[in-house]
């Protein structure tokens, strides 16, 4: 008999899996054109030549390109490109300062230790292209440790909450019937174990469904580690049985979903891919044009009288063809071939349309300059301009993907002591992520120019009015670490609050002993001076002798 909890599940995906139905078509349709690989409404048997349809491959190496140098600048290969820290006091404490950075140097490995680096190209060709990437940040495990995996587009449905916020998904997916088995065990389903019962039938396929959504019924007075109370709760059901066949919690979404814009009204989002779809559709009528206008001029059609020729004219090149009439073979005219010149122009420019919509000219901001045009101002000035065209997108891949990433991954190894436990300060508080690789970097430039643009409005208001001492509203002692890592410094070689407070001290303690031996050397000098006898000839001589 069918349970509850299964049939509304099914329900909810029906429904919300017809609600995405125009927007797979779309996804289908620009997969067709630049990556046919995606398999949205369409089935392809392995090793099918999916190229067919693909007329001119610059949309699909435009984002290929695009995906390699994005993941660079973003998480670049061995290098630091983000640090955990907190908020408030507890970030001034020097025990605190040390574990975060240690933390973070830990979490660092273990990441590029994993395949995460892998599926983040999948997760960008997808939302590149069509618009939505999920990740899948499974829990950690001794044989795996940390590990990832990219649920593909269309399998699954996204549940947002008033705000617009990501808050849940809903997933489709087979399993044989002795892969069911292996892991539901007895719970797999009725026609699971039926299948898996007769070695013929072991290998068939069966679809279920998984949701994962917040908890809604935690009880205050039961542990959240436990299975059933965790803030994240995940039902598996088997469509054919309609049966429940597993529930866990988690303690952090496990599916977090980005998507690259967010149009009103559409909560799957659209990709480049998908806006530039018109455009690529124009682009590939002009490569037929421009083919089929290079044929034309290069095998022209011929013409030749009858009775002149003998046999079919051969137009191949170095033919000879025997006539009893000279010119009796000749071109049509040569106006039906096409204007070669404006269609060759028009395919670069349509290409140029592709190029600047994949940020081509971003990543390379250099390849329109040439010659004594490469001035160092003009190089610097394009460069960062190139930058922030980047910075729009970016956010919704670092609030919606990387950061709940980075988050449970590290969640992960402190609660499996993989990394040394936190101290007491920290108990119970939540630490933020702060990006530091080179976009990050390049787009909090403009802060270290404001700094540095407001330290000299500051300098000439306090020289027109010095007792107002306006230099005080600079706290240097913040800013200075925050532009350290805006210049891309290391966390370890930025001295923590304790660290700059312990030299000052010594600084101090050093200028009050060499005040204090400079009173003691004043003093024993006046002394001195008191109380030895008088130079001969001297005033005080005089003076004592007549005192005496």
């Amino acid at each position: 008999m069918p349970d509850i909890t299964a049939k509304q599940l099914i329900a909810r995906w029906e429904r919300e899996y017809g609600k995405q139905a125009n927007t797979r078509s779309l996804w289908q349709d620009t997969a067709n054109v630049m990556w046919p690989h995606a398999q949205i409404n369409t089935q392809f048997t392995p090793g099918t030549n999916r190229m067919k349809k693909i007329y001119d491959t610059t949309p699909m190496l435009d984002m290929l390109e695009m995906v390699s140098e994005f993941k660079q600048v973003l998480m670049p290969a061995g290098q630091t490109f983000f640090v955990i820290k907190t908020e408030g006091d507890i970030a001034k404490s020097d025990r605190v300062t040390r574990y975060l950075n240690m933390l973070t140097a830990i979490v660092h490995d273990k990441l590029f230790a994993s395949n995460l680096s892998l599926k983040l190209d999948d997760i960008l060709i997808s939302m590149i292209t069509f618009g939505p990437g999920c990740l899948f940040v499974a829990p950690w495990t001794k044989k795996k440790g940390l590990n990832y995996k990219s649920a593909k587009i269309g399998s699954y449905v996204i549940i947002e909450d008033d705000f617009e916020n990501v808050i849940g998904s809903i997933h489709r997916f087979r399993m044989s019937a002795i892969d069911a088995y292996t892991t539901y065990k007895e719970k797999a389903g009725a026609q699971v174990l039926k299948a898996v019962g007769d070695n013929k039938t072991a290998n068939e396929e069966f679809w279920f469904l998984y949701e994962i959504m917040p908890n809604t019924h935690i009880n205050p007075l039961v542990s959240k580690s436990n299975n059933k109370n965790m803030p994240y709760q995940a039902t598996v059901v088997n469509e054919k049985d309609l049966c429940t066949v597993d529930e866990e919690g988690f303690p952090e979404n496990p599916y977090p979903i980005a998507r690259w814009m967010r149009p009103e009204y559409e909560r799957d989002g659209r990709g480049i891919g998908t806006e530039m779809l018109p455009q690529i559709d124009i682009l590939f009528q002009i490569v037929k044009d421009y083919t089929d206008c290079g044929n034309r001029w290069n095998h022209p059609p011929r013409q030749g009288l009858v009775d002149s020729v003998e046999g079919q004219v051969d137009a191949r090149p170095d033919a000879m063809n025997w006539v009893t009439q000279i010119d009796a073979i000749r071109s049509l005219d040569t106006n039906l071939n096409g204007n070669f010149p404006y269609t060759e122009k028009s395919l670069i420019n349509q290409r140029e349309i592709i190029d600047r919509a994949f940020y081509k000219n971003a990543f390379d901001p250099l390849a329109q300059l040439t010659g004594d045009r490469r001035t160092q101002l003009e190089i610097q000035e394009r460069i960062r301009g190139s930058i922030k065209k980047l910075g729009p997108p970016v956010g919704r891949y670092w609030y919606e993907l990387m950061s709940p990433t980075i988050s449970r991954s590290t969640l992960e190894l402190i609660r499996n002591r993989q990394v040394p436990p936190p101290p007491p300060e920290l108990a119970g508080v939540n630490f933020g992520i702060e990006y530091i690789g080179p976009l990050a970097l390049a787009l909090k430039s403009e802060q270290a120019s404001g700094l540095m643009e407001w330290e000299n409005f500051v300098e000439k208001v306090n020289v027109a009015f010095p007792d107002s001492h306006v230099g005080d509203n600079i706290d240097w002692d913040d800013a200075i670490p925050r532009i350290g890592l805006t210049f891309g410094v290391n966390v370890e070689d930025i001295a923590s609050d304790e660290e700059r407070q312990a030299k000052r001290d010594a600084r101090a303690q050093k200028q009050r002993a060499q005040e204090e031996l400079q009173a003691a050397m004043a003093s024993s000098k006046s002394y001195k001076d008191a109380t030895g006898a008088p130079e001969g000839g001297s005033p005080a001589e005089a003076l004592m002798a007549g005192a005496g």
